[in-house]
Formats: C-alpha cells, structure tokens, sequence
C-alpha cells in the first residue's frame, strides 16, 4: 500500500487533467491500438490505415503537447491568489498513464484530488472508462482522509460556451471577409455506438444538445445541423447522422460552403487534424463543397477560464 507522505512538496489540490491519449511515433501505433481495445491486437489493415492517417498529419499527434500546455495554463490561472494547486495530465490510452499521473499527484500529498474528464459530455462509453481507470489508480493508495472528486461532465459550462461562440464568430467573420455566403454550419462531437444510447439510456445526445443551446443563445447561426464523427472501426451502429451524410444533405440542397465547429474536442488531435481537415475536406470537395473548421480551443485563455471554473465549482 502506497503512502501518502513520500514527498515534502506542498499542493493544497491536485487537479488531474484526463484525455484520451495518442500515439507520439508511427511505430506505437499497434501497441497503442491495442490499449485501446483492452490488450486485443488489431488487424495489420487496420494499422496501417491509422498509420497511414498518422503520416499524413506529420506523423505524430500534437495532443499530449497541446494537454500539457492546457495544463499549465489553468495551473497558472488556479493559482493568481497564491492558491496551493498542482494540475497534472493523465491518459487512458498512452503515457504519462492515469496512473504514473495519480501516483505524482498523491506524493504531493494534497488536502483534495480533482480529477477532470476534458471530454465536456458524460457518456457510459468513454467518461466511465476515464472513471474506472482513476478508481483503478487510487486503489493501492491510502485515501481515507482525502477529499477525491471526479468531474464527469460540464457541457454547459458559460466560460466553455463562451470559449466556442469566441471560435464560431472569428471563423464565421473570416468567411464573411472572403464573401462566402449561404455558409452551412456542422456541429460536431465524436460518435458512440448507438447501443449505448437505445439499450442503457446513455444522456450523450442530451449532453449534446445542452451545447449547442447554450452556442445558440448567444449567436444566430442559419442553416445549422447537428452531426456525430470519427466512428470507430468495430462493425456495430454508430449514432448519426454521419459528416458525410450531412454533407451529401447541403450538397443535394444546392451549399457550397460548410463550416464545421467541433464541438465535443478540446484541442488539436487525430479527429480534427486528419478527420475534418483532411478527409472530410476532400469528401466534401468531391460534393462541390469548400469545407472549413473552427479553430480548436487548444490554449484559448476562455478555455483556460472554463476548466478553472470547472474546478472551483466542485471545491464548494
């Protein structure tokens, strides 16, 4: 059983940032598949392909850079009136694990531990996981006088409706300056099996919508629609509507300019950098569309401000 008084350094909270993980060299693509599916090894045409995707955007995936520099951001925004916190950047599927992130953490020997699920939409199919491996890495620790939180969801959060409508009116002025008109705009967020929805009652889709009405609230957007992305590879219904079946929709419509705001992804990784920037883009060419996105919020200071009031609302 581990201790929790190895280390001197003084933390008053831990806040333990939780994302999903990727691969930082083309050649961990099978392993880091296979943490994604449990231990099982995937096909060699599925490695290629992913890896295939990897090269395409440089080989490598920005998200632990860009995580590490959210982390640091809100460490610095927590701490403005000399508070004692330490943010730290756990992932499920590649290191540092959640549980080397954990580990760090508790030797600090904080008064309370905040974990924060950077996935703002609670869903059984990917926040349980997040929860169960940060149950997991508490295990072998003595937490008894510890106060533990663990955020699930915040799809509503003003500061992170704020962060997005701040990105949908930079990218819908700069089309505007272009003369683009008649723009068709796709909100998106990742894809689930639809089972986790029908059969569990699974309040994704309700997360969902809470988005986009807060984003709505605020900003008057014509011809929006609601869209699910980066469906998995295993062979069972995804929620929907797809991208490109929402593409083909405003192509069958007479659009030929789309805006997509992607709003389940906090930062620059695989799904953007390749899924929309590059295979939707051509999907969408191909359908006599010009596709363009949203920049991701990455490091945005209205970001930085949403996770801080995140934190703080569960210290209360």
């Amino acid at each position: 059983m581990n201790n929790l008084t190895v280390s001197p350094k003084k933390v008053k909270t831990a806040v333990v940032l939780l994302a999903h993980g990727a691969p930082l060299r083309i050649q961990d693509i099978p392993r880091y598949l296979k943490n994604i599916r449990g231990g099982t090894n995937s096909s060699l045409e599925v490695i290629r392909e992913v890896a295939d995707r990897y090269r395409q955007i440089g080989g490598r995936s920005p998200l632990l850079d860009i995580t590490t520099a959210q982390a640091e951001a809100l460490e610095q925004f927590l701490n403005q009136e000399e508070d004692e916190f330490k943010v730290y950047v756990g992932m499920r599927t590649w290191s540092p694990t959640i549980q080397e992130a954990v580990n760090q953490a508790l030797r600090d020997r904080p008064q309370r531990l905040v974990a924060l699920c950077l996935a703002p939409h609670y869903s059984r199919w990917s926040t349980e996981r997040y929860q169960q491996a940060f149950e997991e890495a508490l295990a072998g620790w003595k937490t008894k006088d510890l106060e533990i939180q663990f955020i699930t969801r915040w799809p509503n959060q003003p500061r992170l409706i704020d962060a997005f409508v701040e990105r949908y009116r930079a990218a819908a002025g700069d089309l505007k300056a272009k003369g683009k008109k008649n723009v068709h705009t796709i909100f998106t967020v990742h894809s689930i099996p639809a089972d986790s929805v029908a059969e569990y009652g699974d309040p994704y889709v309700e997360e969902y919508g809470k988005t986009l009405k807060g984003i709505l609230q605020q900003v008057d957007i014509p011809d929006w629609h609601q869209a699910y992305q980066s469906q998995g590879m295993i062979p069972v219904p995804w929620l929907a509507p797809s991208v490109e079946e929402t593409l083909d929709k405003i192509a069958d419509a007479g659009g030929k300019t789309v805006l997509i705001v992607p709003v389940g992804f906090v930062c620059d990784h695989i799904e953007i950098l390749y899924d929309i920037d590059i295979a939707f883009k051509q999907y969408a060419a191909g359908r006599g569309i010009e596709l363009y996105r949203t920049e991701s919020l990455n490091t945005s200071p209205l970001f930085t401000e949403a996770l801080a009031a995140v934190v703080w609302e569960h210290l209360v």
